[in-house]
């Protein structure tokens, strides 16, 4: 019989290419600080073989009334072949701020192009783009800046989720607990359900997928 962490570690490490077989060619999300929607988080899934392509849009709107208080894009090109992580190329306005990132896989390193320089690291290593379950698994890179997410990923059991439209989902929920602290949410085909963090303010901002 399969233990509850023997399926945490089965689900964890499971091909991506098993979930990318059945996998929506979109998944969607809405963004929420402090209950109040700000914006959207999109990532749309082509296939060419055995080669996957993830293009990822983030628009975030925060407002006071008529004014705009924060704006943020951040646009993603993401490519996977045979499950093995190959390229990343960003692009991100964060409030009038642009950061440009390329990333690239060899069979030995990772080479990282980003405003702080280039960085190496092993060949494993992948962005943290959290459509990926594997992200709970790998050494991670923020696919905005490059800079090491320095965290470790915890499993925490199975959790029931509500989606936007209100449906409850069963998923299993894992911690990142470090530099950069988070929670995420996956379902049982391992596709992202939710996500959990708190803003630079303080604020709550929360993921809902869509559909």
């Amino acid at each position: 019989m399969l233990t509850r962490r023997a399926l945490l570690l089965t689900s964890a490490t499971a091909p991506l290419s098993a979930w990318a077989e059945s996998a929506a060619p979109e998944l969607a999300f809405e963004v929420l600080r402090d209950g109040t929607r700000i914006g959207s988080h999109r990532i749309s899934f082509t296939r060419d073989g055995g080669t996957l392509t993830a293009a990822i849009r983030v628009d975030i709107t925060v407002t006071l009334g008529p004014i705009t208080l924060y704006r943020y894009t951040h646009a993603v090109t993401e490519v996977w072949r045979d499950d093995v992580f190959q390229s990343l190329a960003s692009e991100t306005n964060d409030n009038g701020k642009p950061i440009s990132l390329r990333a690239v896989r060899s069979a030995t390193e990772v080479t990282i192009d980003a405003p702080g320089g280039r960085t190496t690291w092993p060949p494993d290593a992948i962005p943290l783009t959290h459509w990926n379950i594997l992200c709970t698994r790998r050494p991670l890179f923020n696919p905005e800046d490059g800079t090491p997410i320095g965290s470790r990923s915890e499993p925490k059991g199975r959790d029931t989720v509500t989606l936007a439209d209100g449906r409850a989902v069963q998923a299993s929920h894992f911690a990142l607990v470090g530099k950069t602290a988070l929670d995420d949410w996956y379902d049982d085909r391992n596709a992202w359900v939710a996500l959990k963090t708190l803003g630079r303010d303080g604020s709550k901002i929360e993921y809902r997928r869509l559909g």
